[in-house]
């Protein structure tokens, strides 16, 4: 983990011109026990270690993830790691709660997204909440069926999704672009992304050590 260490530190210093550094708070693992747990579960899926994701599946349910926050956080996740992580992700979720299920342990399903209004746009709202997570207007002009995708399906329909925050959305991003080797520019943009949604940079500097 220390590669992932130096990336996400990069990233850091590298946003450090509008967003000022706290050094005291980066000595220590600020995030809750809750937070760990989906940091683990992202990098692990994004990684493809499926044996250790299950332990980390388990670990989550344990420590009073429910079903439903991990089933999100690991389908948000095939924006970022493509389908076929994201669906192994799930199939292992699905075990783990066919074994839980098996010893008798009942797992809390917990809230799912509220159905979106009949009128919502979601090429709308996914260029503010773009707009947002960038820090400034963001167009893909040498790619404008990818612009347009980004938009209204990433940031607008998965974003939309309100049983993450987008905090926690940004969370699992950069926890799981942490696992990929080669994904350095985009690790940078979601950690500027995750700061403007409202991660710390305390808790960016803890994942290192989640992970």
């Amino acid at each position: 983990m220390k590669t992932v260490k130096r990336l996400i530190t990069a990233a850091l210093l590298i946003t450090a011109v509008y967003f000022p550094i706290n050094a005291q708070q980066n000595m220590k693992n600020v995030l809750n026990p809750r937070q760990q747990n989906i940091a683990a579960i992202a990098c692990l899926e994004a990684k493809g270690d499926l044996e250790k994701l299950s332990g980390a599946i388990h670990a989550g349910l344990d420590e009073g993830l429910t079903v439903n926050e991990i089933k999100e956080a690991l389908s948000h996740l095939y924006a970022y790691t493509g389908f076929p992580r994201s669906l192994n992700g799930l199939g292992v979720l699905q075990q783990v709660l066919a074994d839980r299920k098996a010893k008798g342990i009942t797992d809390k399903e917990g809230k799912d997204s509220d159905p979106l209004p009949k009128d919502f746009d979601a090429l709308k709202e996914g260029t503010a909440i773009q707009t947002k997570l960038s820090g400034a207007p963001f167009n893909y002009t040498f790619a404008p069926a990818t612009d347009h995708y980004l938009k209204a399906h990433l940031f607008g329909d998965i974003f939309a999704r309100n049983n993450l925050t987008f905090s926690e959305r940004e969370l699992v991003t950069v926890s799981a672009l942490s696992g990929i080797k080669g994904v350095e520019p985009q690790l940078k943009s979601h950690v500027r992304g995750a700061k403007n949604m409202g991660v710390t940079d305390a808790e960016i500097h803890s994942i290192p050590d989640v992970l």
